[in-house]
């Protein structure tokens, strides 16, 4: 849905496009970066997450994906082992 066609998403839900910028964090805090962009696939889609450096590609699934607070720009996940280090 293009941004300014967007109706408010339902509650407890958001747009793709809603997230990028957000900063991502793990549950203890660590630092990851930013949504750079997202990219979809056939399973889920793919949160690309810079730090300037490096960028990770988290998959948006709930086992990861543990908050998403738009009001604050944040992203909470908890990646598995190894995610990071790809």
């Amino acid at each position: 849905v293009p941004e300014a066609d967007a109706l408010p998403a339902p509650e407890g839900h958001f747009y793709p496009w809603q997230l990028v910028g957000c900063r991502v964090l793990t549950e203890d805090g660590r630092d990851v970066g930013q949504v750079l962009r997202i990219e979809g696939s056939p399973a889920q889609d793919l949160w690309v997450v810079g730090d300037g450096t490096r960028e990770h590609l988290v998959p948006a699934v709930a086992e990861i994906v543990r908050e998403v607070a738009l009001e604050e720009r944040r992203v909470v996940i908890r990646p598995p082992e190894g995610l990071l280090e790809l």
